[in-house]
């Protein structure tokens, strides 16, 4: 999939339940949206859609939240704490397919 730009930043929408974010066909309808993983009761990161439309999603672990073993070696996020709007750091690429960051609650085109 080719990378994508943005027209315009997209606002980040926290969901919380199944069927706040599934459309018909169990599918993400929200691009943006986002809502937030725990792991031995804390929170380790994020489930976001992509922001582009495609209805992909990717996981964003926090830094320094509780992980499994397993991904001890993977990528992780400074996260600011706000779970309304939150921001990250560093930049966002997902999947070779779209790049930017996620800033007080926007995803904006790197």
């Amino acid at each position: 999939m080719a990378e994508v730009r943005l027209p315009a930043p997209v606002k980040a929408v926290l969901v919380d339940g199944a069927d706040d974010r599934m459309d018909a066909d169990d599918r993400v309808a929200i691009p943006g949206a986002f809502w937030f993983v725990t792991y031995q009761g804390e929170l380790a990161g994020m489930i976001y859609v992509c922001p582009c439309g495609c209805r992909r999603q990717g996981y964003l672990r926090f830094r320094g939240a509780p992980r499994p073993p397993e991904e001890a070696d993977r990528p992780s996020w400074e996260w600011d704490g706000n779970r309304e709007a939150p921001t990250l750091s560093p930049s966002v690429l997902h999947r070779d397919h779209w790049h930017g960051y996620l800033r007080a609650g926007m995803w904006v085109q790197a």
